[in-house]
């Protein structure tokens, strides 16, 4: 899935499985009282259902609230589990987690890196 989204905008992960009926409230909610986030910052917040083929995507655009929804074919998304402790994820990796790529082993080394331990 090719998505644009302008430099300097962050990508995080909100920390549990969420069920795929909630809507714009619901998630918005999700992310100011759960995630401690502000929306119309423009930031990009993404959510995994319960369903594992099932994500959903919230941002704010300047003028409105944007939210997309994606079900792979065949595979599943990574576990909620797997992500590491920010939740915060680079753009590329949003790229690559959207098509159905499991980044666990990407996470792990960067948490070992920065805990200031050998990757390999």
């Amino acid at each position: 899935m090719s998505i644009f989204i302008k430099p300097g905008i962050k990508v995080f992960v909100y920390g549990e499985t969420i069920d795929m009926r909630a809507g714009f409230g619901r998630l918005s909610a999700l992310v100011a009282e759960k995630m401690k986030g502000n929306l119309f910052e423009g930031h990009l917040f993404l959510f995994l259902g319960k369903n594992p083929r099932r994500a959903k995507l919230l941002k704010f655009d300047g003028t409105g609230l944007i939210l997309s929804t994606k079900r792979l074919d065949q595979g599943t998304f990574m576990r909620v589990t797997e992500f590491y402790e920010t939740g915060e994820i680079a753009q590329e990796e949003l790229e690559r987690l959207l098509d159905g790529a499991n980044l666990s082993v990407v996470f792990q080394a960067r948490e070992r890196m920065k805990n200031g331990k050998d990757v390999a």
